[in-house]
């Protein structure tokens, strides 16, 4: 047979199969058979007959009635049969007759099989039995039959009872296991009967042949308690539906009623500690651990698996004893210590199984790679938010990592997300909104003894319930009278169940998983619908309704909790109190109040609304009213410990539960202030209740023995008891909004009782191309927005195409600030990163052509300030800015002259905000940077305060890279300058202001230093110039990465006034400048008769031509020999100078001089006058003495031989000492008249001139005359070096005196902490430079032309 003929053949087979069963559905041919008049509340006897049994299929036959069912089985191919059961008959009729059954038809059949039943009554409702077989197969077959009956009621009343919202056996009321629900039973007929009696409760299969549980009440409802109905059915077909049925008997009248459930028992799921995979050392012992494995189905405190079925593998290591099938069966188990080999992988497989249900079951993989190195045992556990690796987009997510081999060893552990460090601590709580589905986040763990460990895990975003809509029937009604059934149906989601809680405004008025929902309303015109997962991933839709208001006030609610209304009631009474003013009207209303018995979150939302109503509507203060709070505060705090008896303490931290959670702080609110304005007891009763609720053994038994010692006494006055009562209450509830597992989800009343961990915030958007408007990303956590411009993205990615991710990451951390409290910044961070493939930000990046911009919602960790009950100590119009210090200023000012100067050290990048938080008179303010304000400025000032004012700000930026001092000038707003203002006092004065500054600030962290020099840097951020920071703390960045900003209030310092009084004339000072300037004077004249003339001795040598050899033209030679002005320059021995002429020819010339009296002393010039033929210029000189005298050597300066025939002159530098040798001198420098020539090289030329300026400027050379001659000056006496000493003086005073201008009363208020400013010693400098080098050339030019 080829291969596509056994395709067909298969084919032909599957098709056929399904035909055939139902075939055999057709054959049965299902008939039932019943009397047509049966009695009411008797038992009676039903038929089914089958003509022929199904043998390879299954059918399912279900027999019911409008109200009850009847049978429910499986009959056919089945393991197990199902009652009741079916016997061959030949004869239907016969059977029939048997069982007392008369029919007007005769069977179709005789020859057959049939089963009997037995059943009773009890609503004449029931006029219809409906016979239903099923067979499920490739589709549903159903064949149906039905038979009219009808109930004979008796001929005397007959109290019909019905559960209307669960009656019908076909579509049972959906239940959640972990829900309690409560069932009302009401009469249709109540025959004159009282509603108190016995009521007889029981629980029972579907059909209601076995009993599993029983409940007695005197009243015809009943409260169900969570996990009260996991019970085991004997049929997998009767699996979680049960019927609860209600009997009783009043005045000799029975009466019953069954309600169908069916029970949604979550699911169950496996979990091995350490994820999915781990490493382990070899060396230690290896812990398996699935302990935290959970049944849905079951309370926490339960065991939750009977077995835990745990498989080992291995591919590297299979023939390993210590791993194989079946290797354990408790939840945790070890394997010693190196029976693993190294560098094998081991996969342990754990299987849970419900234990009533082996359908239900869950499996997980745990890889384990054995090791030699040590290492941590790193797990990162779900502490909320995180359940099945899922997490809510909209929810905080808390993890928690754990080692579990650390000892006493300090870890730090480090969380990453997607490869970006955030914070350091064992618990980590993040917001993640992000376009991705996935979130990988990772933790690293490092102890002393230097082992590490790492551990992974991927969130994935829980999109919540999807699809489907919501609808309400009807669409109009009465205000709490109506009873409205609203209904969603076809939501999906990846973890059922799915639960529907119904909100009118913040109050929850119902809970539902299907459409069986009774509620009562309020005036609305529309519904809230909160759809919620198994995991608290919800979705909102919304119900639109027509509610008309309450005309009159229903006469029936007192009765109302007697029928077990207990929702009706709580609305009905809400509806009243919402037009009452008195409490005397609040007590007639809840007069039966006190017997209502709340359980469920929606009967808490309403005590929550209806305490807050009375609490507002009831006037005036007093008992009766306090009584009125306490006794509905007293019913929310049982209604508390319902809910938390139910194994769901952590419910008001979900998402649908907010505003419960917040009515009831603001109900926590109320009774505080009620607890203060009520008298306290005696010292004795009160000193024990405070020893108790300081030592946290304050409780209910304590409280009745103190309630009854103060009823002892007859004569009290004072409600002492009910001051106990109101604040017992109030401390239940105060415990029972903080009642949380390691008091982490707390709600935030009272004192933090452990410090909250980090918080994270991460917010990822990718897009597909590059945006092209402005970006706003508001975080999750609403404390921060960032703006991003597309200009940012092509700078820092440098193009404008592609896929662009910009990530946003809000933290919540201690930043360890070394600032006070009083200083404390903010711990709010936020981090902003573009990626286009990968997030591998190393360092922050600047930006070159943009910058981002982000605000702080909340600049400040509130809990920092919670101790210190300062609740406003960070807003701007705060009486008293400060926690320690108070910062504010109040200042006066009696006339228009006067101002109040004030001044604060501002650091670089820093804002200035003056916060004026009163004036009596309009103000005049200026703020200046670094000088102190002139009176120009301040007068000439636009910026004012207006008066009356009660919140005025004024900013001042620091852009500088250094600290600065900011300066604040206030005075009387006027027109008029300061200085022209009159001194009287101001009208209506004196003016009075008070005012703080605050500093605010933005910083940056530095990622591109080494992480221990890493810190936070105060450039590259600063504040925007936005007046208020009442909406948050504006921040402009100029680089990409990750900041902070804060704010704080600091003292400001006043500057005294003093020194802006008026410029006055100080005769001390020009007395003495007039002295000075009358002994110049003198002293010039002094110098001009007695030092105005040089030292110097003209030889004249007669007959020196007669020796000349030449008989050539007869010159004329002056010769001088100038001395050195040192000390010991002169000579006291005799010259002798020999001049060579052009042929060598020598000539003597010997000076000859008194060793006692010399002529040729210091600073002198000797002129030798010859008349010769044989020398002529140019000549050499040797120059020599005697030696003779107390001091021979000499300072010889130069020597200059002019012959005045030529008018040339020759020059021989000298500059030296002449000791006991001769010194022989020749020179090239030979000048002509007009010839102009420098001396030297530049730089000695340039060293003798400095010399020359610098004694002129000390006016050292004027007084001793040892000046050095230059070539330029070579003829300048003692008094004309001091005139032009005198003339430098003029200069630099006259420079200094129009550079620093008339000294005014503005040039008084520059303060000066030196002499002068290196600014302006430059600037002088400068200015004196250049104008002494315009008068020294005037200088030079005069003495050569007058030379």
């Amino acid at each position: 047979m080829s291969i596509n003929l056994k395709i067909l053949v298969l084919l032909l087979l599957n098709l056929t199969i399904p035909l055939a069963k139902t075939n055999e559905l057709r054959e049965a041919n299902m008939r039932i058979y019943c009397n047509e008049f049966v009695p009411y509340g008797i038992r009676t006897h039903i038929v089914i007959t089958i003509e022929r049994l199904p043998v390879k299929s299954r059918i399912t036959i279900l027999l019911s009635a409008s109200d009850y069912l009847l049978a429910f089985f499986e009959v056919g191919n089945v393991a197990k049969e199902m009652p009741p059961k079916f016997e061959k008959t030949s004869s239907i009729s016969n059977e029939l007759s048997f069982f007392g059954i008369k029919t007007k038809i005769k069977p179709d059949y005789e020859d057959g099989y049939y089963a009997s039943l037995v059943a009773t009554f009890w609503s004449a409702r029931n006029t219809f039995l409906t016979l239903l077989g099923r067979l499920k197969s490739i589709r549903i077959y159903e064949v149906k039959e039905v038979l009219p009956i009808e109930v004979i009621l008796p001929q005397h009343c007959s109290p019909q009872l019905i559960m209307p919202t669960c009656s019908d056996p076909q579509n049972p009321k959906q239940v959640l296991i972990t829900r309690g629900f409560l069932i009302n039973a009401l009469f249709l007929e109540n025959c004159n009967l009282p509603i108190n009696g016995v009521y007889n409760w029981s629980v029972r299969d579907a059909v209601g042949l076995t009993q599993f549980a029983s409940y007695s009440t005197n009243t015809p409802y009943l409260n169900i308690r969570p996990f009260a109905m996991r019970f085991p059915t004997s049929y997998e077909l009767w699996r979680d539906l049960y019927v609860l049925q209600v009997e009783g008997k009043l005045n000799g009248l029975y009466f019953a009623a069954r309600c169908y459930l069916k029970l949604i028992m979550g699911q169950v799921e496996a979990v091995i500690l350490g994820g999915k995979s781990r490493r382990a050392q070899q060396s230690e012992q290896l812990w398996i651990n699935g302990s935290l494995s959970y049944d849905s189905s079951k309370r926490t405190t339960d065991i939750q698996f009977s077995k835990y079925n745990w498989n080992c593998y291995s591919y590297d290591d299979s023939r390993n004893p210590f791993c194989h099938r079946n290797i354990s069966s408790v939840a945790v188990f070890s394997i010693p210590a190196n029976a693993l080999k190294n560098n094998c992988r081991y996969i342990f497989r754990l299987q849970v199984t419900r234990d009533d249900n082996p359908t239900i079951s869950s499996r997980k993989v745990q890889v384990v790679t054995v090791i030699k190195n040590k290492t941590l045992q790193v797990t990162i556990e779900c502490v909320r938010n995180c359940q099945k690796d899922y997490f809510i987009p909209n929810a905080e997510v808390h993890l928690f990592a754990r080692c579990l081999n650390c000892g006493n060893q300090n870890v730090v552990c480090k969380w990453y997300i997607d490869g970006q460090f955030v914070v350091a601590n064992h618990d980590f709580l993040i917001h993640i909104r992000t376009s991705s589905n996935a979130t990988r986040i990772r933790v690293l763990l490092s102890s002393d003894d230097g082992r590490t460990g790492r551990k992974s895990k991927t969130l994935i975003k829980n999109l919540g319930p999807t699809g489907g809509k919501c609808s309400i029937y009807p669409k109009e009604g009465n205000e709490a009278v109506t009873a409205f059934f609203p209904c969603c149906q076809n939501f999906v989601s990846s973890n059922n169940p799915i639960e529907f809680w119904y909100f009118v405004g913040p109050v929850l008025i119902g809970t539902c998983v299907d459409c069986t929902c009774e509620v009562f309303l309020p005036i609305t015109n529309i519904i809230k619908v909160v759809i919620c997962d198994a995991l608290y991933a919800c979705h909102t839709s919304w119900i639109n309704v027509k509610i008309n208001a309450l005309k009159n006030v229903p006469l029936d609610v007192p009765n109302l909790l007697a029928k077990g209304l207990l929702h009706r009631y709580l609305q009905n009474v809400q509806s009243i109190t919402q037009h009452i003013s008195k409490p005397e009207s609040g007590m007639i209303i809840l007069k039966n109040f006190t017997t209502i018995h709340p359980q469920s979150r929606s009967s808490l939302a309403r005590l929550a609304n209806l305490t807050l109503t009375l609490a507002h509507r009831l006037y005036p203060e007093g008992q009766k009213k306090d009584t009125l709070l306490t006794m509905v505060v007293q019913k929310m705090n049982d209604n508390f410990e319902a809910i938390y008896l139910d194994d769901d303490v952590n419910f008001l931290a979900e998402p649908p539960f907010r505003s419960i959670r917040l009515a009831c702080l603001e109900v926590y609110e109320v009774m505080k202030r009620l607890c203060k304005r009520t008298p306290r007891p005696p010292w004795p009763i009160y000193n024990k209740y405070y020893q108790a609720y300081t030592t946290d053994k304050l409780d209910q038994t304590l409280l009745e023995k103190l309630v009854a010692k103060t009823e002892k006494n007859e004569k009290i006055v004072v409600p002492w008891a009910f001051w106990l009562n109101s604040t017992w209450e109030t401390e239940r509830l105060y415990r029972h909004l903080n009642y949380s597992r390691g008091n982490i989800y707390r709600s935030g009343v009272g004192e933090k009782r452990k410090i909250t961990p980090s918080k994270v915030t991460l917010n990822v958007q990718c897009f597909k191309t590059f945006p092209k408007k402005k970006i706003r990303v508001h975080t999750s956590d609403k404390i921060h927005l960032v703006i991003i411009t597309p200009a940012v993205f092509k700078d820092i990615l440098g193009t404008n195409k592609g896929r662009v991710c910009l990530k946003v990451v809000s933290i919540i951390q201690q930043l360890h600030w070394w600032y006070p409290l009083e200083k404390k910044p903010s711990s709010l961070i936020v981090s902003v990163r573009i990626y286009q493939n990968e997030d591998n930000l190393p360092v922050p990046i600047s930006l070159n052509h943009s910058h981002i911009k982000y605000k702080t919602i909340n600049t400040y960790n509130k809990d920092t300030f919670f101790k210190s009950n300062i609740t406003s100590a960070r807003s701007d119009n705060n009486r008293k800015a400060g926690i320690y210090v108070d910062c504010t200023r109040e200042g006066k000012l009696q006339t228009f002259r006067t101002v109040r100067i004030y001044r604060i050290m501002l650091m670089e990048h820093t804002m200035l905000a003056v916060h004026f938080t009163k004036a009596t008179h309009k103000l005049q303010v200026v703020l200046t940077l670094r000088n102190k304000p002139l009176f120009r400025q301040i007068s000439r000032s636009k910026c004012t305060v207006p008066a009356k004012t009660k919140g005025k700000t004024l900013l001042l930026l620091n852009n500088c890279h250094n600290a600065q001092r900011a300066y604040m000038a206030v005075r009387i707003c006027s027109n008029v300058t300061i200085r022209n203002s009159p001194k009287t006092p101001v009208k209506n004065g004196p003016a009075e202001f008070t005012f703080a500054f605050q500093i605010r600030s933005c910083d940056h962290w530095s990622y591109d230093s080494r992480p221990d020099k890493q810190h936070w840097l105060q450039y590259g951020c600063y504040p925007a110039m936005t007046l208020s920071v009442k909406s948050g703390i504006r921040c402009i960045c100029d680089v990409l990465g990750t900041y902070t900003n804060y704010l704080y209030y600091i003292p400001s310092i006043e500057v005294p006034g003093c020194v802006y009084s008026e410029a006055q004339l100080n005769y001390f000072v020009l007395v003495f400048y007039s002295i000075i300037f009358l002994l110049i004077p003198l002293w010039i004249i002094w110098l001009y008769f007695y030092r105005n003339r040089f030292p110097s001795k003209t030889i004249f040598i007669p007959e020196f031509e007669r020796k000349d050899k030449s008989t050539g033209e007869l010159h004329d030679l002056l010769i001088s020999l100038r001395t050195g002005g040192r000390l010991n320059s002169g000579t006291t021995a005799s010259l002798k100078l020999v001049l060579f002429g052009p042929s060598d020819d020598e000539r003597v010339i010997r000076v000859k001089q008194d060793p006692e009296h010399p002529f040729l002393n210091a600073n002198s010039t000797l002129f030798l006058w010859i008349r010769t033929r044989d020398i002529r210029i140019p000549t050499k000189v040797i120059v020599s003495h005697d030696n003779a005298g107390r001091f021979p050597s000499w300072f010889l300066r130069r020597i200059e031989v002019n012959d005045i025939q030529t008018f040339e002159t020759q020059v021989f530098l000298a500059r030296q000492f002449v000791a006991k040798r001769k010194l022989l001198l020749t020179s090239a420098l030979i000048y002509k008249r007009g010839d102009v020539r420098f001396f030297d090289k530049w730089r000695k030329r340039f060293c003798l001139n400095f010399e020359m300026l610098w004694i002129n400027w000390s006016l050292w050379q004027p007084v001793t005359g040892n000046w050095r001659e230059t070539s330029q000056f070579p003829r300048i006496t003692r008094a004309k070096r001091f005139c032009v000493f005198i003339s430098k003086q003029f200069v630099i005073y006259t420079t200094c005196a129009t550079y620093f201008g008339l000294t005014t009363t503005e040039s008084l208020q520059l303060f000066r902490d030196k002499f002068l400013d290196y600014k302006d010693l430059l600037v002088l400098t400068i200015f004196c430079c250049v104008l002494d080098i315009i008068f020294q050339v005037m200088f030079r030019t005069i003495y050569w032309k007058c030379s």
